[in-house]
């Protein structure tokens, strides 16, 4: 399988992974490692974050739109 942003250059990468988020195929050069919290809900609704973390392979598209903040006018 090969990296879906090296080909939109014209390239050529082999995938190392997928993007957790939009399923797109990635090289080493093109994917970005973040953690994720991981949550439980305890009593009463209350939402516990657990001490582990997850990780989710994203391409810089996603990586982009889930770091956003919210724009105010």
């Amino acid at each position: 399988m090969y990296c879906y942003e090296c080909s939109q250059a014209g390239n050529r990468g082999e995938a190392i992974g997928i993007c957790h988020h939009c399923s797109v195929a990635l090289c080493q050069q093109h994917a970005s490692m973040i953690t994720d919290p991981v949550t439980m809900t305890a009593l009463i609704n209350r939402t516990v974050v657990l001490p582990k973390k997850a990780r989710l392979l994203l391409c810089s598209t996603c990586l982009a739109a889930l770091e956003q903040e919210r724009v105010t006018s």
